[in-house]
């Protein structure tokens, strides 16, 4: 069984697929827009900017492993998001 993870960070988005060891079978990248400070003390991001780079990461982590992939089932909490 594999499983894909997600992590959204400040810079950019990654998306790894591991097996049931933890082994990294393979992983991708995306950046987003830096952060806007329109005013002093503000940080902003675009949320659909997030969802773009999310959607990005996982279409090329999901490439380099589709031959092994078993079919994803997904599951989650609040602070994240896993699809196993």
């Amino acid at each position: 069984m594999l499983f894909l993870g997600m992590d959204v960070g400040t810079g950019g988005t990654r998306a790894v697929v591991v097996d049931a060891a933890g082994k990294l079978i393979a992983g991708a990248s995306c950046e987003h827009e830096a952060f806007k400070t329109a005013h002093p003390g503000w940080a902003e991001q675009d949320p659909e900017d997030w969802w773009r780079a999310a959607r990005q990461a996982i279409r090329l982590a999901l490439a380099a492993v589709r031959s092994r992939m078993n079919p994803l089932r997904p599951s989650g909490s609040p602070a994240r998001c896993t699809a196993r």
